[in-house]
C-alpha cells in the first residue's frame, strides 16, 4: 500500500510538471490570486536586495523585511491553492502608495525614488484590470495626488534637483494613460467574453452577470423587474429543411427585432441555441404581458415564452427557472 501510494504520488507530481506549473497553478485559484501573488512576490524580492546597501537606514531594514515576508507568504498561500480576497489587492495598491510616498517625499535614497515612479504604470495595470473603471480612475487620481506631491516637495525636488514638476507631471501622465489602456483592453474583453457572436446579444454568461446587478439594483430601489425565457417554434425543422445557415439568418432576424423593439434599458440574452431570455426593469408583470405580446405580433418565426415578475430576494437561475416553466406552458398550449 505504501509502495503504491508513493507511485501514485510521483505519478501526481510528473503529470503537475508536464501540465505546466502556471496552469496547474490557474486551475487551484483565480488568475487574479495568481498575478497578485506574483506582484508582491517580485516586490519582496525587490525588498530583499534593499537589505544589502550600506546607507539604508534602521526603519528602511524593517520596512525591507516586511515587505519580503509579506511577499513571500503571499505567493505561498497562493502555491497551496488559496482564493485571495479582493481587499487585499486594494490593501497592495495602498501599502505600494505609501511606499511610495515615504522613499519619494522622506528618504534620501535614489534608486528606490526612481524605482517607485517607474512602479506606477504597472500598478495603474493592475488596479485597473481588477477593480474596475470607477475605482480605479478615483483610487488613481489619489494616488498621484499623493505620490506627485510628495515628489514635487520632497528632498529629490527641492534638495537634490532631481525631479521637477516636468518630470512628476510625465510620471503621472503615462500612469494615467497606462490606466486607461487596462481599463480599454479589460472592457474589450469582457465584452468579447459576455457577448454571443452569432446574434450580438449576451451569451449566458453575460446575462446572468448583468441580470445579477439588476436585480439587486431593483431591490435598492423598491423597483419591480420581470424575466422572460423565449423558445423558437419548430427551430429544428429550419436547419433540417433550409440549412444551418438558414437557421442562423434566422436567429439573428429574431434578435435584432427583440433588441429594435425593446426599451434601451431592456437586456436580450442567448441562453443557448435557440432559447433566449430578456429582463425587463422597472416592468411589473401586466406591462411585461403587454410589451411580450406586442414583440409576438411582429414575430418574423413563431416562438412561444414565458414572463414572471421577479419576487424579492430571488435569484436569476430561480426566476429563469419559473419563466421556463410559463414558456413551456405557452409552448404545449
Amino acid at each position: 500500500m505504501v509502495v503504491q501510494g508513493i507511485a501514485a504520488s510521483d505519478a501526481e507530481d510528473l503529470r503537475w510538471l508536464r501540465a505546466g506549473w502556471l496552469k496547474t497553478l490557474r486551475k487551484r485559484t483565480s488568475i487574479y490570486s495568481v498575478v497578485t501573488a506574483g506582484l508582491t512576490l517580485v516586490f519582496g524580492i525587490m525588498g530583499l536586495f534593499e537589505l544589502f546597501e550600506d546607507d539604508i537606514t534602521a526603519f528602511e531594514v524593517g520596512l525591507s523585511i516586511v515587505v519580503f515576508l509579506g511577499g513571500v507568504g503571499v505567493a505561498l498561500v497562493v502555491v497551496l491553492g488559496v482564493e485571495l480576497h479582493r481587499w487585499l489587492g486594494l490593501a497592495i495598491v495602498i501599502a505600494h502608495a505609501l511606499v511610495s510616498v515615504y522613499y519619494l517625499g522622506f528618504s534620501d535614497e535614489r534608486q528606490n525614488a526612481i524605482a517607485a515612479l517607474q512602479e506606477l504604470p504597472i500598478m495603474a495595470m493592475y488596479f485597473s484590470w481588477f477593480y474596475g473603471a470607477r475605482i480605479a480612475r478615483i483610487g488613481e487620481l489619489a494616488i498621484l495626488v499623493c505620490v506627485g506631491s510628495a515628489a514635487i516637495l520632497g528632498p529629490f525636488s527641492t534638495v537634490y534637483g532631481l525631479l521637477g514638476p516636468a518630470n512628476v507631471f510625465t510620471a503621472a501622465l503615462f500612469t494615467w494613460l497606462s490606466l486607461e489602456a487596462g481599463l480599454y483592453v479589460r472592457h474589450r474583453i469582457l465584452l468579447e467574453s459576455h457577448t454571443d457572436e452569432l446574434t450580438g446579444a449576451l451569451n449566458r454568461r453575460g446575462f446572468l452577470a448583468k441580470a445579477d446587478r439588476e436585480f439587486q439594483r431593483s431591490v435598492r430601489r423598491g423597483w419591480p423587474i420581470s424575466i422572460a425565457v423565449l423558445d423558437l417554434d419548430d427551430f429544428k425543422a429550419v436547419n433540417d429543411d433550409a440549412g444551418h445557415a438558414a437557421g442562423d439568418d434566422v436567429l439573428r432576424v429574431e434578435t435584432a427585432q427583440w433588441m429594435s423593439l425593446t426599451r434601451s434599458y431592456d437586456i436580450v440574452g442567448r441562453l443557448g441555441g435557440d432559447e433566449f431570455a430578456l429582463l425587463l426593469p422597472e416592468t411589473n408583470e401586466k406591462d411585461a404581458l403587454t410589451i411580450m405580446r406586442r414583440l409576438r405580433d411582429y414575430a418574423a418565426h413563431p416562438w412561444s415564452w414565458g414572463v414572471v415578475e421577479v419576487h424579492k430576494g430571488e435569484s436569476v437561475e430561480a426566476a429563469l427557472g419559473r419563466a421556463d416553466a410559463a414558456m413551456y406552458d405557452d409552448k404545449r398550449g
